[in-house]
C-alpha cells in the first residue's frame, strides 16, 4: 500500500505539465568549519559536507541528527528513537554513543560538548531554528583543539534577515505531538531581533523487554507466561513482562538579537534553553498464577520444555529510569572589518547544566511508591576567541587564541520516593573536577592559481585539570587528587588540485588528540553489578590521520566524490578488566590500553536529473579495530564496538509546482557493542541488528505562505534490536504557514 502510494505521487509529479524550478540545482555553497574562513566546498582541500535549511525543512527532519544520517562517513546509531540519552554521533571510525567526546559539536562556532564526559543531547535542539549544519571529516585539532578527532559539526542558526512569523505544527502516532513558533523582525535598518519556541513530545512504546536470568532456588509461585530469550552472547534468560510505554518531552527556547553599529562593525548576542525528560508508563506483567492472577513479585517457578525452572522478580524489577536535562547556552559575538585586507572577530560564550539527572528505583520500589537512588550531573563551560584574519592576493592568514574553562559534578543521593527526587539523605558516590585549556593557532591558506589550493595549520594547547575528586560511599570523605597538566601540539596540511576535464585531486595529513574528561579522571560507579572505576592518571589519546581523494564533476548538474582515509589512535583511553584487583571479573578500570587503527573509504554521487529531480546517495566502508592491547590481548584484531564497516543511503529529492516529495533509506551494517566481539546474537533484547530503513515526506503548497506536510518513517514498518527494539513506523501530519 505504502509502495503504491509513493508510486502514485511521483507519477503526478512526473506527468505534471506545468513548469517549474523548486528545487535549486547542485550549485557552489560556502563552507566556514572545516577552514574557520569562508570557501566555496567545491575548492576546499579537505572533507565537508552541508544540510541546507531547504533539505531540513523538505524532509521535515524533527531532530538534527536524523538530517546527518544520510550524510558518507556519519555513524549513527539512534536505540528507542528520541528516548535514546546515549546517542551520539562518530565520525571516520569513532562511535558517538556513551559520550560526544572523539567528535566535536559546535553552535555558531562554540563548543558545546559537555564538560563531565563530552556528550551532547541531539534531541534538544530544535531544527526550526538551524539555517544549516556543516561537517567537516577528519582531525581537526589543528583549528578546534580536543575532541576533534573524528571530525566537527557545526550547526549554524538562523539570522535576522527579514520580518517573518513562522508557525509549523503536526501530530503523529503514538501520540506525538511536535510544534514550533518563530517571529523575527528587523527595526531602523540596524536591529534584528527573533524568537523561537518549539516542543516534541511523544507518548512512547514498550521498548523493552523484562529480563530475569533461572535461579538456583527453592519452592516459588507455579506461574506461565515466561518466555525464554537467547542473549546476544548465546547465553538464556526468560521475559516475565515488559516496561511500560517511554513516554519523552522536549522544549527549547531561542532568543537572538543583532545589531549593525557601523557599517563595518556588527554584534550579535543569542540565549537558548534546552530541557528533556522522559519516563515510563505502568509496566505489563507476562507472569499468572494458577487462578490467572497476574504475579509480579516473589519467586516463581514454571516450566521450559519440560524443564521446571525457578527465577525470582520484585515489582523494582519492571521499573525504568526516569531522566531529565536542562541546559542554557549564550553566546556572543563581535565582527568588524577592520580594513580592506583585515577581519575581527571576538567571541564569548557560556554553557551551563544545572541538572542532568536520572533515578535508578530501589529494590523496595513499586509502581507508585519506593525509594530510589536520585544522580544529578551539574557542569558549565566559559568559552572565549578572538580572531584576526587578513586576506590578499589570493592568500589567507588567520591568528586566533581560545579558551575553555570546564567544571562538573555529579552526585548520587537516596531519596524516599523515587519519583519526586526530593529529602535526599547524605551523598553516597560525587565525583567532581576542573579543567582549564588555553591555545593559540595559526592557519595560512592559498590559492596558487584557479586550480591549486592549500591549508596549512597549527595549533598549541596547554591543559590543566585541578580539584579532581571522588567519593564512594555514604559518609566516606571525597578523596582530592593532585593538580595535573601538559600540552600538545597540532598540525594539519591540506591541498586539492583541480586537473582538466573538472577532476579534484586532494589530500591531507594531520594529528589531534583528547584530554580525559572528569568522568574518566574521576568518576567511580557500581553499574549492573560491576565497579567501574576511573583513573585521574590516565594520558591524552593522540591520533594521526592520512587522507585522500578524488572529486568529479560533470557539467555542473553531475558529481562523483570518493575518498579513502586512515587513521592510527595511540594512548586509546580504554576500560579493561581488572583481574589482579578482582578475580570475579566485575572491577573495570579505565587505561590506556594501546593502539587502534582505522581504515575507510567514502563514497558520495549526486544527480540532477531534471530541473525538479535530485538523486542523492553515499557509501562508506569502516574497518576501525585494536591493533595493541597488552591489559587484554583478546580484544587485538576485533572490531572496535558501535562501529559499522557498511553504511549505504540515498535521498531522492523531488519538487514540481506545488508539490514536493523526498524519499529516503538508509543501510547500517552490524556492529558489536563489545570489545571482545563475542555479542554475535542478532535479533534479541541487547543485540544491535543491520538494519535497513526507508523514509518519505510529501509537501503541499496550498498557498504560498500555507503548505500540508505528511511524513512516514520507517515506512517498510522493519523492527529491529538496537539494544532495545525499535519503534517500527511513525506517521506525522502536520502545516507550515509563513506570514
Amino acid at each position: 500500500m505504502v509502495r503504491s502510494l509513493l508510486f502514485l505521487l511521483l507519477s503526478a509529479l512526473l506527468y505534471a505539465q506545468a513548469p517549474t524550478s523548486g528545487l535549486d540545482p547542485l550549485k557552489t555553497t560556502v563552507t566556514v568549519t572545516g577552514t574557520r574562513t569562508a570557501m566555496e566546498i567545491d575548492k576546499s582541500p579537505v572533507s565537508t559536507s552541508v544540510v541546507t535549511r531547504q533539505e531540513l525543512e523538505s524532509r521535515n527532519i524533527r531532530q538534527i541528527d536524523q538530517a546527518l544520517a544520510l550524510m558518507e562517513g556519519v555513524n549513527s546509531l539512534r536505540s528507542k528513537g528520541p528516548n535514546d540519552n546515549d546517542f551520539g554521533l562518530g565520525l571516520r571510525g569513532f562511535s558517538g554513543r556513551g559520550g560526544q567526546s572523539r567528535t566535536l559539536i559546535l553552535v555558531d562556532g562554540q563548543p558545546i560538548n559537555n564538560s563531565y564526559i563530552g556528550s551532547v543531547n541531539w534531541s534538544t535542539f530544535a531544527p526550526s531554528e538551524m539555517e544549516r549544519v556543516e561537517v567537516a571529516r577528519g582531525p581537526f585539532s589543528s583549528l578546534y583543539g580536543g575532541n576533534a578527532m573524528g571530525g566537527v559539526v557545526n550547526m549554524i542558526t538562523r539570522p535576522v534577515d527579514r520580518r517573518q512569523l513562522e508557525l509549523f505544527g503536526q501530530y503523529g502516532n503514538r501520540d506525538t505531538t511536535n510544534y514550533s513558533v518563530r517571529a523575527a523582525d528587523r527595526f531602523f535598518d540596524k536591529l534584528g531581533v527573533s524568537l523561537g519556541y518549539s516542543r516534541f513530545q511523544s507518548g512512547g512504546y514498550q521498548s523493552q523487554e523484562i529480563l530475569r536470568p533461572s535461579a538456583t532456588l527453592t519452592g516459588g509461585t507455579p506461574v506461565t507466561g515466561a518466555f525464554r530469550w537467547p542473549t546476544a552472547t548465546g547465553g538464556t534468560t526468560y521475559e516475565v513482562g515488559k516496561r511500560g510505554d517511554n513516554w519523552f518531552s522536549q522544549e527549547a527556547l531561542r532568543l537572538r538579537t543583532e545589531y549593525a553599529i557601523t557599517p563595518k562593525v556588527f554584534a550579535s548576542f543569542q540565549y537558548m534553553r534546552q530541557s528533556r525528560a522522559d519516563g515510563y508508563d505502568a509496566y505489563t506483567s507476562n507472569l499468572r498464577d494458577a487462578n490467572g492472577r497476574v504475579v509480579d513479585s516473589g519467586t516463581v517457578s514454571f516450566l521450559d520444555d519440560g524443564v521446571l525452572r525457578r527465577l525470582s522478580v520484585t515489582p523494582a524489577n519492571f521499573l525504568g529510569t526516569p531522566t531529565g536535562a536542562v541546559l542554557h547556552i549564550f553566546q556572543t559575538q563581535l565582527l568588524a572589518t577592520l580594513s580592506p585586507a583585515w577581519n575581527l572577530r571576538v567571541a564569548a560564550g557560556l554553557n551551563r547544566s544545572p541538572g542532568d539527572w536520572y533515578v535508578t528505583p530501589a529494590a523496595n520500589a513499586t509502581l507508585i511508591s519506593g525509594g530510589g537512588n536520585y544522580v544529578n550531573q551539574t557542569n558549565q563551560a566559559v568559552y572565549g576567541n578572538v580572531q584576526a584574519s587578513h586576506n590578499a592576493a589570493g592568500q589567507n592568514f588567520i591568528f586566533g587564541a581560545e579558551t575553555r574553562h570546564d567544571r562538573a559534578r555529579i552526585a548520587g543521593q537516596n531519596v524516599p520516593n523515587y519519583a519526586f527526587r526530593e529529602n535526599g539523605g547524605p551523598f553516597d558516590s560525587q565525583a567532581k573536577g576542573k579543567a582549564f585549556n588555553q591555545a593559540g593557532y595559526v592557519q595560512y591558506q592559498r590559492s596558487f592559481s584557479d586550480r591549486l589550493n592549500v591549508v596549512a595549520g597549527g595549533r598549541w594547547d596547554y591543559w590543566r585539570t585541578y580539584e579532581g575528586g571522588n567519593q564512594t560511599g555514604v559518609n566516606l570523605p571525597i578523596t582530592p587528587y593532585p593538580e595535573r597538566s601538559t600540552n600538545a601540539f597540532t598540525g594539519k596540511i591540506a591541498a586539492s588540485y583541480t586537473l582538466p576535464g573538472n577532476l579534484q585531486v586532494r589530500g591531507s595529513v594531520g594529528n589531534a588528540f583528547r584530554n580525559p574528561s572528569v568522568y574518566e579522571l574521576y568518576r567511580d560507579l557500581t553499574l549492573a553489578g560491576s565497579l567501574l572505576l576511573a583513573n585521574p592518571n590516565v594520558l591524552p589519546e593522540r591520533l594521526l590521520a592520512y587522507e585522500g581523494g578524488l572529486v568529479r564533476s560533470f557539467g555542473g548538474r553531475h558529481s562523483i566524490e570518493a575518498t579513502v582515509f586512515e587513521n592510527r589512535v595511540s594512548d586509546l583511553i580504554y576500560r579493561t578488566t581488572d583481574f589482579g584487583l578482582d578475580a570475579t571479573g566485575r572491577t573495570r578500570r579505565l587505561t590506556n590500553a594501546g593502539l587502534g587503527r582505522t581504515r575507510g573509504a567514502e563514497l558520495a554521487s549526486r544527480q540532477q536529473v531534471l530541473p525538479w529531480l535530485q538523486f542523492r546517495e553515499s557509501y562508506t566502508f569502516t574497518n576501525s579495530v585494536i591493533t595493541r592491547n597488552d591489559a587484554l590481548p583478546a580484544t587485538v584484531g576485533r572490531r572496535i564496538p558501535f562501529v559499522p564497516k557498511h553504511t549505504a543511503t540515498y535521498l531522492v529529492t523531488a519538487a514540481r509546482n506545488r508539490w514536493s516529495v523526498t524519499w529516503s533509506g538508509r543501510y547500517v551494517g552490524d556492529v558489536f557493542s563489545t570489545d571482545t566481539n563475542t555479542d554475535i546474537v542478532s535479533g534479541v533484547p541487547g543485540s544491535w541488528n543491520p538494519f535497513f530503513e526507508m523514509d518519505t515526506t510529501v509537501s503541499y503548497e496550498l498557498t504560498r505562505r500555507f503548505s500540508l506536510i505528511a511524513t512516514a518513517d520507517n515506512i517498510l514498518d522493519r523492527r529491529y534490536y538496537l539494544n532495545f527494539i525499535t519503534p517500527g513506523r511513525t506517521v506525522f501530519a502536520g502545516f507550515r504557514l509563513r506570514l
